[in-house]
């Protein structure tokens, strides 16, 4: 799990650097393409989790501030989406971008704080000393599949 939660960290940091530098309807149209793959993996990401990991987990313990975050993000995630196709729409018409880039800019931090919260949420829960207070080995082992 660490190994995603980093990779959506570092497209997250990305994303940011992008809006720091964003001078053109081109750049802008680049951002998008990298939203909607953000939006994508982490969909992915959660489906995997919500289906496979924390529903055996819930049953032990409280993870409700998880599932909320789930609530949060996926409307976020729905605005991220509308910034993308909004993205994709300018043309080189569009000569004065900087306001585009200020809300985008906000949007991206937005899902960055959110995700980057959740995620070292996630991971506290599923530490390794918190995780042997809950469960035998085995059942981490079929937990996790490993």
């Amino acid at each position: 799990m660490l190994y995603f939660h980093n990779g959506h960290h570092q497209q997250l940091l990305s994303m940011q650097q992008q809006c720091k530098q964003a001078t053109s309807v081109g750049d802008l149209h680049r951002l998008a393409f990298d939203i909607d793959s953000f939006c994508h993996y982490l969909h992915n990401h959660h489906t995997i989790e919500d289906k496979h990991v924390f529903p055996s987990i819930a049953r032990k313990i409280d993870i409700s501030h998880l599932e909320a975050h789930h609530k949060q993000l996926t409307q976020l995630l729905a605005d991220f989406k509308n910034c993308s196709n909004r993205l994709k729409q300018l043309n080189s018409s569009n000569k004065d971008i900087s306001a585009i880039v200020l809300d985008t800019t906000s949007l991206v931090n937005k899902v960055s704080t959110l995700v980057n919260e959740h995620e070292r949420a996630e991971e506290q829960v599923i530490a390794p000393d918190n995780m042997k207070k809950w469960f035998t080995e085995s059942e981490m082992r079929q937990l996790f599949q490993t």
